[in-house]
């Protein structure tokens, strides 16, 4: 567990082992401690159950605290999650709850970004601001690369299509739903200033208003994805429907033939051209002729 407090004269943000005459102005902590200091925490029992595994974000309102958990999803094909941690705010203290470490080395990074935060709730959004700070650049980048996905497409490309398109519908199915519950942890701190536990409310409406945007980026690129699909699946069903059309031209050809054969194949004592000189050849001559003029009509419907 590191805590870290203010310090009164110089005003700086430092960290320091636990100071039992004042509070800190932020911690960060493992599940196991947090555990360990439940009884202390009014509804801690609440963000323990979320702990477990955390799968999305979100911010829960009580009487005197506010508990949630965060999740960042990567910004690469994996599913994993770049960042998890779950956070209990009180009016004057903030609690970090990780067990990577990650948060913690992001805090390490950024202390001298935090000197000038005068409440808990400026700390929150500042990290969260982190999160998505370089978002729009990513969203442009799949945007591009599914152009480029676009334009494979369009040059009669297959390959691995298919699968690269369902990892992009994925992702951004995982970035809409990240991006709305965002949205909905803002809403939630705009709600409760009455409590004075929120100082900035116009930052979080701001906060609120670009993840609205990212969400409505994301929006139009699923259906990008979608068209994409749409596409996709169009130039299958056209090489299918050449493919089905040759195949039905080759049948049609080798039809008459089949039942010429037929005929002739079933040896009957008293068929006149079986004496007949000339039969063979004459046979012969039949099959070409019906090739030739069934080649003839086909070409002149466009069959082939």
């Amino acid at each position: 567990m590191t805590n870290y407090y203010i310090e009164e004269e110089e005003g700086s943000l430092v960290a320091a082992s636990c100071d039992k005459e004042k509070s800190p102005f932020f911690t960060i902590m493992h599940k196991e401690e947090f555990l360990r200091q439940k009884e202390e925490l009014s509804h801690s029992e609440v963000l323990l159950r979320s702990l477990g595994a955390i799968r999305y974000c979100k911010a829960e309102w009580y009487k005197d605290c506010l508990v949630g958990t965060i999740r960042m999803p990567q910004k690469r094909a994996e599913r994993t999650p770049s960042l998890a941690f779950g956070f209990y705010m009180l009016k004057e203290q903030l609690v970090f709850i990780e067990d990577v470490g990650d948060l913690k080395q992001w805090v390490e990074k950024q202390l001298p970004m935090l000197q000038e935060l005068e409440c808990p709730d400026q700390l929150l959004l500042l990290l969260m601001e982190q999160m998505i700070e370089e978002d729009s650049c990513y969203l442009s980048q799949l945007e591009k690369a599914m152009e480029r996905l676009e334009d494979e497409l369009n040059c009669g490309g297959d390959g691995d299509i298919f699968a690269r398109l369902t990892q992009y519908r994925r992702k951004l199915s995982e970035l809409n739903a990240y991006y709305e519950q965002l949205t909905d942890v803002a809403e939630i701190l705009q709600m409760h200033t009455c409590h004075q536990m929120v100082q900035d409310t116009e930052l979080w409406e701001m906060y609120g208003h670009r993840t609205e945007r990212l969400h409505d980026h994301v929006h139009l690129l699923q259906e990008n994805v979608l068209q994409l699909r749409e596409l996709y699946q169009s130039q299958q069903d056209v090489r299918q429907n050449k493919i089905m059309g040759f195949l039905t031209v080759v049948t049609t050809l080798f039809l008459p033939l089949t039942l010429l054969t037929g005929w002739y194949g079933m040896n009957f004592e008293y068929m006149p051209e079986l004496h007949c000189r000339y039969g063979y050849v004459g046979v012969i001559v039949v099959a070409v002729s019906v090739i030739l003029l069934e080649l003839w009509y086909f070409k002149k419907k466009k069959f082939l």
